[in-house]
């Protein structure tokens, strides 16, 4: 089996997707912090590897991403929602995650290249 084929390499992957999603959703709320009436968009993910997939370790991995609108919050009395300092906080946090998920991903080839190395000698 190939690494890009592995199901850890595919959920990999699918979270890096779904990390990029999510940022240009806190960046979108950011960018409307001093819009009056605007509500703070919210995502989430859901896992939708199938059961076929469970048992047997082979198929498609993938998270659907599903983006919400924060309608039961008000922060400022001109009714928006963002609150910069959460937001900040989730950009950071989806920062350090993306940054994590590429140096595993990184670690995945240089081990893939390690053993092509090793059976080249």
């Amino acid at each position: 089996m190939m690494i890009l084929d592995s199901l850890a390499f595919q959920a990999m992957q699918s979270r890096l997707n779904g990390l990029g999603i999510e940022q240009k959703v806190i960046l979108h709320n950011l960018a409307n912090y001093e819009t009056p009436n605007f509500k703070a968009k919210k995502i989430s993910f859901e896992d939708v590897l199938s059961e076929t997939t469970r048992r047997t370790g082979r198929g498609k991995f993938d998270f659907k991403a599903k983006v919400w609108t924060d309608e039961a919050t008000e922060m400022r009395p001109d009714g928006n929602n963002v609150d910069s300092d959460v937001e900040s906080m989730e950009l950071y946090r989806n920062y350090v995650e993306t940054l994590y998920l590429y140096e595993k991903i990184g670690g995945q080839f240089t081990n893939l290249n390690y053993i092509l190395e090793q059976a080249a000698k």
